[in-house]
């Protein structure tokens, strides 16, 4: 998952920077307006919810989002238990 994320950062940066080159880019104040105005919504959003549907939305996104950072392994170990027994060293007849 963390791959895709990275991917499109990349994607998203070099194609700003290409549209950049072109002169077709927004400038970032807009940029940045444009993410205060999304911030303003959501802020508009949940405060138009009651107080006890706000406590409930808020309790259940954090839920989610401990229960997906929790299950997130870091260890990306690909050996097999046939990997990690010991070199054969002979006949294992004695």
């Amino acid at each position: 998952m963390s791959f895709l994320f990275r991917a499109a950062l990349v994607i998203g940066g070099l194609s700003y920077f290409a549209m950049q080159r072109d002169g077709n880019a927004p400038p970032v104040a807009d940029l940045k307006a444009a993410a205060e105005r999304q911030g303003e919504q959501l802020t508009a959003l949940a405060g138009a919810l009651p107080e006890g549907m706000r406590d409930v939305a808020a309790q259940a996104a954090t839920a989610e989002l401990m229960k997906r950072l929790s299950t997130q392994t870091a260890s990306r170990d690909t050996l097999l238990a046939v990997d990690r027994r010991p070199e054969w060293r002979g006949s294992d007849l004695h």
